[in-house]
């Protein structure tokens, strides 16, 4: 495990993933649309809008396979498109455009247990798709939520606990470091990878965790595949 601090061709990555895929984001999330009540908010919002890019970063050396389990629906980024989530677990896909630059999204409000938590579903990459709907996911959130937070949609059929290959909610900063060899020094951390795809193209990954009290209250991870 390596610090990108030290890396500068990971340290490139990193940039990508938080300035060149927040760029169409912060676009679309600026005041100029304050007139419609849809927002992405919470943990997506500070990761696209690129205020973590200053959170410490790690290198992880083997991807992860990007295959999500959600219960009734197996998710995979850059495949699964947002119609395809809706059709599953119901709810309103809401979109923001501008400049003929768009990003669409679903939330879903979960109370299981001692759990409350939200989910969302983000299509932000370039596609040929034309409307978000059609638009592949590229970016899943899920995160503790509070009482009084903006309330999401109601899966219509069970959404289970996201099941990925990595440390996940109410995991500890220990269980990050067993994962990916390196502990979290701040309350937000990242770990990235890049590696070549088909026809040059490179596959950029990135989870970002936020912990509060040493423990996960918030995960992203996202995968995008550009030249």
């Amino acid at each position: 495990m390596r610090s990108l601090d030290k890396i500068s061709r990971d340290r490139r990555v990193v940039a990508f993933l938080s300035a060149g895929i927040a760029a169409t984001v912060l676009t679309l999330l600026s005041t100029e649309l304050a007139a419609s009540d849809d927002k992405l908010s919470g943990l997506p919002s500070l990761v696209l809008g690129g205020q973590t890019a200053t959170a410490q970063t790690f290198q992880f050396e083997t991807p992860f396979n990007n295959l999500i389990n959600a219960g009734s629906l197996a998710i995979t980024l850059e495949k699964t498109t947002l119609d395809e989530v809706k059709a599953t677990f119901g709810g309103n896909i809401r979109s923001r455009t501008v400049e003929g630059l768009s990003v669409g999204w679903l939330c879903y409000e979960l109370s299981t247990g001692d759990l409350p938590r939200r989910i969302w579903f983000v299509a932000n990459g370039r596609s040929d798709a034309t409307t978000p709907a059609q638009k592949p996911v590229t970016f899943i959130s899920t995160e503790e939520v509070s009482g009084d937070a903006d309330k999401c949609d109601t899966p219509t059929v069970a959404l289970a606990p996201l099941l990925l290959p990595v440390p996940t909610l109410k995991d500890s900063a220990a269980d990050l470091e067993k994962r990916f060899g390196a502990a979290p020094m701040q309350e937000m951390v990242r770990y990235a990878h890049q590696q070549q795809g088909e026809q040059n193209m490179m596959v950029l990954q990135s989870l970002v965790y936020r912990l509060k009290n040493g423990h996960i209250d918030g995960i992203a991870f996202t995968q995008v595949t550009t030249k």
